[in-house]
C-alpha cells in the first residue's frame, strides 16, 4: 500500500460512496468521523516507508503511487499537513449542525482534501494548479445554496482562483522550453513573473484581493471557516515546493525581498482594511489575509527557523479561524444581523459567542498569553535582525487588526437596559469554551505545535 492511494485514493472513493448516500444524514456524519479519524490517527502514528500492521497483517507503507503516468509522492515531511488536513474535517464534522449544513458538506470535504493533498503530491509539481483548480469547482458545489443566495462573492471566488491557472501552466511552458538553456535568462525572468501573478491571486494579494471579503459575506460562516482552515495552508506548501523545486529560483537574489514585500503589502492592507469594516462577517477574510502575510515573512527568511516556525503557525491560525467562524455561525443561526448595527449589546444574549469572536481575533493579532502569541514574537525577532521596514510593517498590521477588535469589544459590550438572556445552546457553549481554552493552554504552553512538528514534519523543505 502507498501512502497517496490511503490519503487520496481512498477518501476520494468514500467520497464518492457517501454522495451516493445523501439520504441517510446521520450514516454519512458518522461515516465520515470514523473515516477521518482513522485517517488522522495514521498520519499521526505510522511513519512513510515502514510497515503497517494490521492485526497479524503486515503491509509494506510506501511514499510512492502512479497513475496515468504521473507520480504522487506523499513521505514523512508531508504527514504533519495530512494530519492538519484530516483532523481539521474531523472536528468541523463533529460541529456540523444540520439545521445549516447541507449533508453534502461531508463528502465534498473529503474530495476536496484528497484534490488538495494530490496538488500537494503530484509530480511534475505544474500539475498541482490544475488539481487545485478541480478542488476549486468542488468548494463552489459545496457553498452553492439553494434560493435567492447572492452569487457575486461566489462568482468571484471560482473567476480569481481559475485565473492563476493558465498563469502557472504558461510559466511551465516556458521553462519547459527553457530547460535546455537556463542561463536565458529573459526566458526564467518572464516565467518567474506568470508564477508570481498566479501565486499572488492563489493568496489574495492585493489587488487580487477583492474576491476574498465579498466570498466571506456570500457563504455560511462554518463553510468560509471550513474552507479557509486548509486551503490557504495546502497552497503555500504548494508554492514551498514550487519554489524548491526550481533551483534558479530558489537561488535568486529577488526571492527574499519579494516574497517580504507581498507579505508586508498582505499583513498591511489586512490591518487597515479590517480597522475601518463595517461587517463582521468580512472581518474572517481579513483574518486569511493577515495570516498568509505572516506566512510569506516566514518563508521569505529561508532557513530552518522560518520553516519551522510557518508550520507552527498553523495550528493557532486553524484553532482562531474555527473559533471565529463557529462563533459568527451561531449568531447567523439566530438571525443576528453580522453588521455593526447588529451586534451592539450582544454579549447580553450571547456572551460566551462574543467572547469567542473578540478571542480569535486578539489571538490572531497576536495578544499576549494567546495561541498565537508566541509564533508572532519569534517571527518579529528574526524579521527585526533581517529588515527594520518589514518589522514596521508587521507591527502596523497587527495594530489594525487590534484596532478592529477593540471597535468590535466597544460594541459588543455596549451598555444597553436590556436583561440579560442566554440563548446559546448547552453545547455550543461547551465548544466555545474549550475553543478559549485551547487558545490560552497554546499561549501558555508554545512548545506544543513545536512538538508535534518535531514529530511530524521532518525534512522540511528547502529554500536556500
Amino acid at each position: 500500500m502507498s501512502a497517496p492511494l490511503l490519503w487520496i485514493i481512498l477518501p476520494l472513493a468514500i467520497s464518492a460512496i457517501l454522495l451516493a448516500l445523501l439520504k441517510y444524514d446521520r450514516v454519512i456524519r458518522w461515516m465520515g468521523l470514523l473515516t477521518s479519524g482513522l485517517l488522522s490517527l495514521i498520519a499521526f502514528f505510522q511513519p512513510v516507508g515502514s510497515v503497517l500492521q494490521i492485526g497479524g497483517i503486515s503491509i509494506d507503507f510506501t511514499s510512492s503511487f502512479y497513475i496515468f503516468g504521473r507520480s504522487f509522492s506523499l513521505d514523512n515531511s508531508d504527514r504533519f499537513v495530512i494530519l492538519i488536513v484530516y483532523m481539521t474535517i474531523f472536528f468541523f464534522l463533529l460541529l456540523m449542525d444540520r439545521e445549516f449544513v447541507p449533508t453534502k458538506f461531508v463528502p465534498l470535504s473529503f474530495a476536496i482534501a484528497a484534490f488538495l493533498l494530490s496538488a500537494l503530491a503530484v509530480q511534475p509539481f505544474l500539475y498541482s494548479a490544475v488539481l487545485v483548480e478541480l478542488a476549486v469547482l468542488l468548494m463552489i458545489l459545496m457553498v452553492r445554496e439553494k434560493g435567492d443566495q447572492p452569487v457575486v462573492g461566489i462568482l468571484r471566488f471560482l473567476i480569481y482562483l481559475s485565473l492563476a491557472l493558465p498563469c502557472i501552466l504558461f510559466a511551465g511552458w516556458i521553462l519547459g522550453g527553457a530547460q535546455a538553456s537556463t542561463s536565458d535568462e529573459t526566458r526564467l525572468t518572464a516565467a518567474a513573473i506568470f508564477l508570481l501573478v498566479g501565486f499572488s491571486i492563489w493568496l489574495a494579494v492585493f489587488p487580487f484581493h477583492s474576491w476574498l471579503p465579498q466570498f466571506a459575506a456570500t457563504v455560511h460562516p462554518f463553510l468560509f471557516g471550513f474552507l479557509f482552515s486548509i486551503l490557504p495552508v495546502v497552497l503555500l506548501l504548494v508554492i514551498v515546493d514550487y519554489l524548491s523545486s526550481l533551483i534558479w529560483l530558489r537561488s535568486a537574489t529577488y526571492l527574499s525581498p519579494a516574497l517580504m514585500t507581498i507579505g508586508a503589502i498582505m499583513v498591511v492592507t489586512a490591518g487597515i482594511f479590517s480597522s475601518v469594516e463595517k461587517q463582521i462577517a468580512r472581518l474572517a477574510s481579513y483574518t486569511v489575509l493577515l495570516e498568509t502575510g505572516f506566512a510569506l515573512f516566514m518563508i521569505a527568511l529561508r532557513s530552518d527557523q522560518g520553516m519551522s516556525l510557518l508550520y507552527q503557525s498553523f495550528i493557532p491560525r486553524i484553532i482562531g479561524l474555527s473559533l471565529l467562524c463557529y462563533s459568527l455561525s451561531i449568531l447567523r443561526q439566530n438571525q443576528i444581523s453580522l453588521v455593526k448595527g447588529g451586534v451592539t449589546s450582544l454579549i447580553r444574549q450571547f456572551p460566551f459567542a462574543t467572547l469567542g469572536i473578540l478571542g480569535s481575533m486578539l489571538s490572531i493579532a497576536g495578544f499576549p498569553l494567546l495561541a498565537a502569541f508566541p509564533v508572532r514574537l519569534q517571527l518579529l525577532h528574526l524579521i527585526g535582525r533581517t529588515s527594520l521596514p518589514a518589522l514596521i510593517a508587521l507591527a502596523a498590521g497587527m495594530a489594525g487588526f487590534l484596532i478592529a477588535t477593540v471597535r468590535l469589544f466597544v460594541l459588543m459590550t455596549f451598555p444597553a437596559r436590556q436583561k440579560w438572556h442566554l440563548r446559546e445552546r448547552p453545547p455550543q457553549v461547551i465548544v466555545l469554551c474549550i475553543g478559549l481554552l485551547l487558545l490560552v493552554v497554546m499561549g501558555l504552553f508554545p512548545s506544543i505545535p513545536a512538538d508535534m512538528i518535531s514529530l511530524l514534519a521532518i525534512d522540511l523543505p528547502i529554500l536556500w
